[in-house]
């Protein structure tokens, strides 16, 4: 079942990788505006964050249950919609229908594993990095069409026959809303947009830096190969340290990697090292969350459910932002969302050395 849940996860992430390179290529075919056309990232989180926010408040049976069979359905059956040959509209309602399945498996399996332990978080969210890696250059190559069908048939032979399922006390009582939980809710919605920020602008500021189309799509693999190597290496390397200084230390280093992508000859190598740096953030901040609170089923379906928000929306208001500037002014934009993360950690930290 774990083996399954890795290769499933591997392709969720292939999937997630396309969109952003997909927006300049629909830009081209349909002739869209980039805000326009980065609503293709806003539908599909969306669809996710409804999709999370439902499961979210679900029993467990009903969790595993009917959530699992439609989010089963609903993805192939997007990614299936995907591969036409259809003008816009026709793709934004694709990924919507995409995300509402992406959204159900993403919270089932990512709250069975935390269940299981960190190692196993790591290991399907590090895979899931790994089939990112190969998602740009893949949608470079096909410009989507038979790579979502290829997709589709795929996401139906990997999944668990069964929903997946861990041994856990069963949490009656309510979730009950705190500071630290707002925090932690508010810490994930600033992430999730600065990591789907820089995955889907990228190409489209690589090409403002002068790389052309096919050569941006490709390209932007490295980050998502940085945030795999970012997930499954520097937990090891940082073996023994709290997770709160693991976070700090990454945002930290992210902030300075946006000065590398701001030259246009070493924004390539930017990217890779954005999401190496990046790639330890929700992981350590999962261990963080279960240091910290109680009820961790409920309380990562709330956390997920925020930081599907933050997909949904922050990549949109920075689209916006770039709209109003330039692509190439993507690094003060991310820069803002970062030092808002950095804040909030730096008050959970605190808050915690107080309660002590």
């Amino acid at each position: 079942m774990v083996v399954r849940c890795a290769v499933l996860f591997g392709l969720l992430g292939l999937f997630q990788a396309t969109l952003g390179p997909l927006i300049p290529l629909l830009r081209d075919r349909d002739d869209l505006s980039p805000a326009t056309a980065g609503l293709l990232v806003t539908g599909f989180f969306g669809g996710s964050l409804v999709s999370t926010a439902v499961g979210g408040v679900l029993s467990d049976r009903w969790a595993r249950g009917p959530l699992y069979i439609v989010s089963a359905v609903l993805l192939p059956a997007g990614l299936g919609l995907l591969a036409l040959p259809a003008g816009w509209p026709v793709p934004l309602f694709a990924v919507a229908v995409a995300g509402l399945g992406f959204g159900g498996l993403v919270l089932i399996v990512n709250t069975v594993m935390a269940m299981r332990g960190l190692t196993y978080v790591n290991l399907v969210n590090g895979t899931y990095g790994l089939g990112a890696a190969a998602g740009p250059a893949l949608i470079s190559l096909t410009h989507g069409g038979l790579l979502f069908a290829v997709l589709a048939v795929g996401v139906l032979a990997a999944l668990p026959l069964t929903a997946p399922s861990a041994e856990a006390a069963v949490e009656k009582e309510r979730l009950r809303p705190s500071v630290l939980l707002l925090l932690f809710c508010a810490m994930l919605f600033c992430y999730a947009g600065v990591e789907t920020a820089l995955s889907s602008w990228e190409a489209t500021h690589l090409r403002a830096h002068g790389y052309g189309a096919d050569t941006a799509a490709a390209l932007t693999s490295l980050f998502w190969l940085g945030l795999a190597g970012g997930r499954l290496l520097v937990p090891v390397v940082t073996r023994g340290w709290p997770p709160q200084r693991i976070i700090v230390c990454a945002l930290l280093a992210c902030g300075a990697g946006l000065s590398v992508i701001a030259v246009e000859v070493s924004a390539p190598v930017g990217f890779f090292l954005l999401g190496a740096f990046a790639g330890p953030i929700f992981p350590a901040t999962l261990a963080w969350i279960a240091r910290t609170l109680p009820q961790p089923r409920r309380v990562n379906a709330a956390v997920l459910t925020v930081a599907m928000l933050g997909n949904a929306t922050v990549p949109t208001v920075i689209g916006y932002g770039l709209q109003a500037t330039s692509p190439l002014a993507l690094p003060l934009f991310v820069a803002i969302a970062l030092a808002g993360c950095l804040g909030i950690v730096l008050v959970l930290r605190a808050r915690q050395v107080g309660e002590v």
